[in-house]
């Protein structure tokens, strides 16, 4: 999996200083999952969450980034799956201080509730499996922790059987 940029561990959170621009992903795929997580950075942070991207090519084309920047020129504000989905403006990222995001993508839904409000719920099938990772821009500094990945099992799909189905079985 990449591991690109200058991350490091600092204060027990995953720290980019934005020396050199890169992602950091996890060694394993995911589909259906919830993912909670804490970020800090400035009030003018550009980053990112690559969710169900893949392992080899940009992971904001081969999968979604989850932004985090509230002032991304084409309106994909934080909380918006870029290229994909805006979301609503929302209340702006608090500077220096732990925001967080709770995720969860099931099947072609994707929920994302930033700082205890829902700011995205949206259906798209453009990636269904991928790697969940981090995004470095350069000159600029992010932080992530507290990150917890919880695997969900697929909707059970079911048919159901009318009384007359069963007759003869």
């Amino acid at each position: 999996a990449p591991a690109t940029g200058d991350w490091k561990i600092l204060d027990g959170a995953i720290y980019c200083g934005g020396a050199t621009p890169g992602w950091l992903a996890t060694t394993k795929s995911f589909a259906d999952f919830r993912l909670q997580l804490e970020f800090k950075g400035p009030a003018n942070v550009n980053s990112g969450v690559f969710l169900r991207s893949q392992k080899e090519g940009q992971p904001h084309v081969t999968g979604y980034e989850l932004q985090i920047w509230d002032m991304q020129p084409a309106g994909f504000l934080t909380g918006s799956l870029v290229g994909t989905v805006k979301a609503p403006p929302a209340d702006k990222i608090k500077a220096d201080a732990w925001n967080t995001f709770d995720i969860t993508a099931r099947g072609d839904h994707f929920v994302v509730v930033m700082n205890g409000k829902t700011i995205l719920d949206h259906h798209d099938k453009k990636h269904a499996e991928g790697v969940i990772g981090f995004q470095c821009q350069a000159d600029q500094k992010i932080s992530f922790r507290n990150i917890r990945i919880q695997e969900l099992k697929k909707a059970a799909r079911f048919q159901q059987k009318t009384l007359e189905d069963t007759q003869g079985e």
